[in-house]
């Protein structure tokens, strides 16, 4: 969940490296740092804060060289301060490292190096690696010869998820992942007569956002490979090893269209991007349909179907659920990508799971980044059970897209605000078109759905934004806020409270209408706000016999609704829409309401407390 960059080239390194890390912002903001090599001497700086404060405060960006990394942090081991910021230093300070994930057998590499003279500075796990580098019989700091073989050294010895980039006193940039991104950006990318890739300038980063401003050829590092860059006559040599040898790389042209990444009129990109729904959810219901028609025809063929995701993806899956029962009349479990280990161990896997009718077993993996090492674990123990992958993802450059057997791009574009939103409406139109598609090709005609005019739709929502404010505004110091809903707007009671937790830090809790009565109805009293999903469909009359329950009780009644009542004391209105579709739009009044109470409240919306976008280690 950290974001890293490095740059070699012939331009000044540490403007670009602090743009970079801007980009990749999301990834993590507790601490930022970067090091450089000035007259043959390593310089580090770092701090506390986000980008923009620490370079503000230390002139990130006017070090000196043209060779440095740079790293901000979202801590795991350590608390957030200065010294546990990276990057870290090697006990003779000709070596710094920024890494990515987490060193699972930090304590005993720790323990080993203090008995040998290595003194640590911070509490991180990261720093192990700065004095491996250093410690290793062919260290990296000493024999430019051997780079290689050292790297593989450090490799064998580290355990868990991590992506990392070292910089050492003389300009060589190498690193090494293992389930955690890592992507090589080339400037004039070329190869020499025996495949020796070359290149002017070289990015290294865990996201293409931080380069793709720069170039967009790439070179996508696999698991347990590991890179050297440095000086050559043809320009900057790049070599990549595995633990059978130096490795031929393709550049890869990054075809993504990547969309605006600057924030434009809108004063945060969580706002930006909850306006940017006009477009999205079309784009992401009317992708190719060849794509669309395989995935259909995998599905179909299918003896289990099982849908997994974390945060506002796995609340996508469980619209999955709903959506193919109601549509397709077919059934699929979801699980939680945190607990698919321990639900695999047992209920999903049975004595037929490699038998040779159909396509045997599926799972459709759901994630934004593709990066979220919950549904990464996930996808590989199902694999190794047989299963046949299928995946929605954001990015087809991800590591989820590329260890699919079969992928569909939702297509929103870069999100850049830590909070799901317009990914979460593609995933979930993305997954009505496959189901309006199943539905079709096994004969049930009568579940045809008109899509409508999304923009027009969402357009009608935002023009209530001011209203949404001021309702903000009305509940901001509420304590507690509780979303109750029936059916299949349950699924958007979770993400709606999700949203208000993760914005304006506010517990909210997702409550079945029905069950009210059943316990929650305890904590009903006058300070209570409850918002109730209540549009025009089969669930209408009974959602108003609960509103009736807590509005006896004293609460204060938001309704989301294409029909009023006198029951609410205010209504966020939505557009009436074919029945099915209403949780399309009834969680952009939700986003709407958590963004603004999150104003109210004087919290950051793009950057949440405690929290970053691409969770990448568990």
């Amino acid at each position: 969940m950290c974001s890293i960059i490095a740059y070699k080239g012939y331009r000044d390194a540490a403007p670009l490296i602090v743009r970079g890390l801007s980009m990749m912002e999301y990834r993590g903001y507790d601490s930022v740092g970067l090091a450089t090599v000035h007259n043959s001497r390593l310089v580090v700086r770092k701090g506390v804060g986000n980008v923009g404060h620490v370079n503000a405060r230390l002139n990130l960006d006017g070090m000196y060289g043209s060779v440095g990394i740079g790293h901000t942090r979202w801590a795991t081991h350590g608390v957030v301060n200065d010294i546990n910021a990276h990057p870290h230093v090697s006990c003779d300070g000709r070596v710094a490292v920024v890494h990515n994930g987490i060193v699972e057998n930090h304590v005993e590499l720790r323990s080993m190096l203090t008995t040998r003279g290595h003194i640590f500075r911070s509490e991180t796990d990261s720093e192990v690696i700065a004095h491996l580098l250093e410690y290793l019989p062919t260290p990296v700091v000493y024999d430019g010869n051997s780079i290689s073989k050292a790297l593989l050294d450090l490799t064998s010895m580290l355990s868990g998820s991590y992506s990392f980039v070292a910089l050492v006193h003389d300009g060589t940039l190498v690193g090494a992942r293992n389930h955690e991104p890592l992507i090589i950006g080339l400037g004039n990318p070329r190869k020499g007569r025996d495949g020796m890739l070359f290149a002017d300038e070289c990015f290294i980063a865990s996201d293409v956002l931080a380069f793709i401003g720069h170039t967009d050829k790439a070179v996508f590092l696999a698991d347990g490979e590991a890179f050297i860059v440095r000086e050559a006559q043809k320009g900057l040599s790049i070599e990549v090893y595995d633990r059978h040898g130096k490795v031929a790389k393709d550049v890869t042209q990054v075809a993504w269209e990547f969309a605006d990444i600057d924030k434009g009129r809108f004063a945060h990109y969580t706002i930006k991007e909850i306006h940017e729904q006009r477009d999205t959810i079309s784009r992401a219901f009317s992708i190719e349909g060849s794509r669309v028609h395989e995935v259909v025809r995998t599905l179909l063929a299918s003896r289990r179907i099982v849908v997994t995701g974390s945060g506002s993806s796995y609340h996508a899956a469980l619209m999955a659920k709903h959506l193919l029962s109601r549509i397709c009349m077919v059934g699929c479990d979801v699980v939680v990508a945190s607990e698919f280990l321990y639900s695999m161990d047992t209920h999903y896997v049975d004595d037929d799971s490699n038998c040779d009718h159909g396509v045997g077993p599926v799972l459709l993996a759901v994630s934004q980044s593709g990066e979220t090492a919950d549904v990464l674990d996930a996808v590989r123990m199902a694999r190794s059970k047989g299963f046949r992958i299928l995946s929605l993802v954001n990015s087809p450059l991800s590591t989820l897209a590329r260890e699919s057997d079969l992928f569909l791009s939702i297509n929103a574009g870069p999100e850049i605000g830590v909070a799901a939103t317009k990914s979460f409406t593609a995933q979930v139109a993305l997954l009505y078109r496959i189901c309006m598609e199943m539905a079709k090709a096994m004969g049930r005609s009568t579940m045809e759905i008109d899509i409508g005019n999304p923009s027009m739709h969402v357009g009608s929502i935002l023009e209530g934004e001011e209203h949404i404010a001021s309702t903000a505004e009305r509940i901001k110091d509420a304590s507690s806020v509780y979303i109750i809903a029936k059916g299949i707007h349950h699924v958007i009671a979770l993400e709606g409270a999700l949203k208000l937790k993760e914005l304006a830090y506010v517990h909210a809790e997702a409550i079945h209408a029905g069950e009210l009565k059943h316990g929650p109805l305890a904590l009903i009293d006058g300070k209570s706000v409850v918002i109730a999903l209540n549009p025009m469909d089969q669930t209408y009359r009974d959602m108003l016999t609960s509103v009736h329950e807590v509005k006896s009780r004293g609460a204060y009644i938001i309704g989301i609704s294409d029909a009023e009542s006198s029951l609410y004391d205010t209504i966020l209105a939505i557009p009436g829409v074919e029945p099915l579709l209403y949780p399309l739009y009834e969680v952009i009044p939700l986003q709407l309401l958590a963004y603004h109470m999150a104003l109210k409240r004087d919290c950051n919306p793009d950057y949440p407390r405690n929290l970053a976008k691409s969770v990448t280690v568990k």
